[in-house]
């Protein structure tokens, strides 16, 4: 069936040059874009090899336009239409001439687990001085350097500019309200060789904390000159609610509705989190009805979603358990892994092994959380001066005291194991050994490792060490096989369909879209994170990204001792 487009859509199809297209979350921005892509292919605009390549930050934004795409688009020019995210385009492009900027042959990805253990401490000029050291020297790429060498392989190499140029002509930048001043001059970069169409909503920027800012269409604006569209009174998402005009007078702060059809704010007693799962139940009583159905709980702070995934897992308060999903923060629980992987791995010397289980838990106690507190670097940097003694004058230097013991006695627990060979069963078995230490910092990197799996990359770990036990009969590099799973993943262009019910944080939501949603948050995890000003403008970006998340039922839960001042 053919497409219907009104005369605003119509004009755009037929208009040259760089656009700027603005609209909300559900006006079907990203489907002008895509029809615009078609119609340019159509007309012969983009040469007779040229492709429309379509950038976005969220993975779950990508799959969800691929998906549209491939259901919508003609076949023939699904060939000719790339749907990528910044990072993954960035990547292809650097993996493969990233060397024309730093010492080292190859280029390899700093994962940002390993990254904060390189970093921690650092700000600034000390930070970013950092990573290039570790760019130049090691040809080790951090994500935040992606858009900087990518402007500078451009400058270096303007022969590359231009055929990129010739192999994209036309380059459609979503989410653009979220691009930080590095993020923009790669764009501007590309825009020098392609067409532009830049999308975004000033109402969801929630990324200022990474440098995102309102005046990125100013300069936009001011460089490309390009012919403007606005879409911002249109929402298909959740067409017969007022989720959007709610969201929408969230920022403003003046409510002009007694009742939104679609959104319910309660206010909620007690510090427990079970008048959350009342709400949960109601809703899941609601949904399913239905054979396919999503409802995102959204909070926040990691902590919290954590607790939520922790409480519905237990028949308390007189409320049954009920299965959830979860998405967290990938690094802690990408640490624990790595711990995990190395206790699986074949044994060269104990010494060594000892050495490398420090080493490991100083990564994870720099690592885990976004910004290492100055215990957490003391203590890391005597796991590291410890693991340092043990591989040059043997096992005696670990000590009698502190972490020495817990280290001699998960070596001797782990050598006695044997392995079944199923890679799920012994990682398991050795996550039960940390989890029995009687020390705290095994424990926890147990409790980390238990949300591997929900990250979704459990089943691309187990077929590699699956591989490698059939290979050799033992989980060889398992680590290396951990990080290749983790660098696959992190730049597929997929994602599961969430399904049931998942608990994440506000900005885990971004790009993503739910039947309903339950935004919630906790007597100490409040919407408004910082003080002032600033910390209650972002809040309001925050919950009008939250809001809109859902296409037929937004509830908003706050404490009635002492609710949010920016709700009605």
């Amino acid at each position: 069936m053919p497409l219907v487009l009104c005369e605003q859509r119509q004009r755009l199809r037929r208009t040259d040059g760089n656009i700027l297209v603005r609209g909300g979350a559900g006006s079907g921005k990203t489907t002008i874009a895509l029809a615009k892509a078609c119609a340019d292919l159509e007309a012969g605009r983009l040469g007779s090899i040229g492709k429309a390549l379509f950038l976005s930050f969220a993975r779950a934004t990508v799959a969800r336009v691929a998906e549209h795409a491939t259901a919508t688009l003609p076949r023939a020019m699904m060939s000719r239409i790339e749907i990528n995210t910044y990072h993954g385009f960035a990547w292809t492009l650097l993996k493969s001439h990233g060397y024309l900027l730093c010492e080292k042959q190859g280029v390899s990805l700093l994962l940002p687990a390993k990254a904060r253990a390189h970093l921690a401490g650092l700000e600034g000029d000390a930070r970013t001085a950092r990573q290039r050291q570790l760019f130049e020297r090691d040809g080790l790429v951090a994500f935040d350097l992606f858009p900087v060498l990518l402007t500078e392989l451009f400058q270096t190499a303007p022969i590359l500019a231009k055929s990129y140029g010739r192999a994209y002509p036309l380059i459609i930048v979503d989410e653009f309200q979220d691009t930080n001043a590095d993020e923009w001059a790669m764009i501007a970069g590309l825009g020098r060789n392609s067409r532009l169409i830049a999308l975004g909503d000033p109402k969801q920027r929630i990324y200022d904390f990474k440098g995102a800012h309102p005046r990125r269409f100013d300069e936009y604006n001011e460089e490309f000159s390009p012919t403007p569209f606005d879409f911002a009174g249109e929402n298909n998402r959740s067409a017969g609610t007022d989720i959007t005009q709610f969201a929408n007078d969230i920022i403003t702060g003046e409510f002009r509705a007694p009742a939104y059809t679609g959104v319910t704010i309660t206010r909620y007693r007690g510090q427990s989190l079970r008048p959350l799962k009342q709400e949960i139940l109601r809703s899941v009583a609601r949904l399913r009805r239905n054979p396919e159905w999503s409802l995102a709980v959204l909070v926040p702070a990691n902590v919290l979603a954590v607790s939520v995934f922790d409480y519905m897992a237990q028949a308390i308060h007189g409320l049954p358990s009920y299965p959830v999903d979860i998405l967290v923060a990938a690094e802690g629980p990408m640490l624990a892994a790595d711990l995990i992987a190395l206790l699986l791995e074949p044994r060269v010397s104990d010494q060594e092994h000892a050495g490398a289980i420090l080493d490991a838990l100083a990564a994870f106690e720099l690592g885990r959380s976004e910004g290492a507190s100055a215990t957490a670097i003391r203590r890391a940097g005597r796991y590291t001066e410890i693991a340092a003694n043990v591989r040059v004058h043997g096992l005696g230097r670990l000590g009698a005291r502190g972490i020495g013991p817990g280290v001699r006695n998960l070596l001797d627990s782990v050598a006695a194991l044997v392995f079944s060979g199923d890679p799920m069963t012994d990682w398991r078995t050795i996550r039960a050994q940390l989890n029995a230490s009687d020390r705290l910092e095994f424990r926890t990197v147990a409790k980390e490792a238990r949300h591997m799996r929900l990250l979704h990359r459990g089943a691309q770990i187990e077929s590699k060490l699956a591989e490698a036990w059939r290979t050799d009969g033992a989980y060889r590099d398992a680590r290396a096989l951990l990080a290749a799973a983790v660098v696959d993943d992190q730049f597929a262009a997929t994602t599961r369909p969430h399904q049931g019910v998942t608990a994440m944080t506000i900005h885990k939501a971004k790009g993503k879209e739910f039947d309903e949603v339950i935004v919630f948050e906790g007597v100490f995890q409040r919407y408004i994170q910082r003080s002032g000003a600033e910390g209650e403008r972002s809040a309001r970006f925050n919950l009008h990204v939250a809001a809109t998340r859902a296409r037929r039922v937004a509830t908003i839960m706050t404490p009635a001792v002492d609710p949010c001042r920016l709700l009605p």
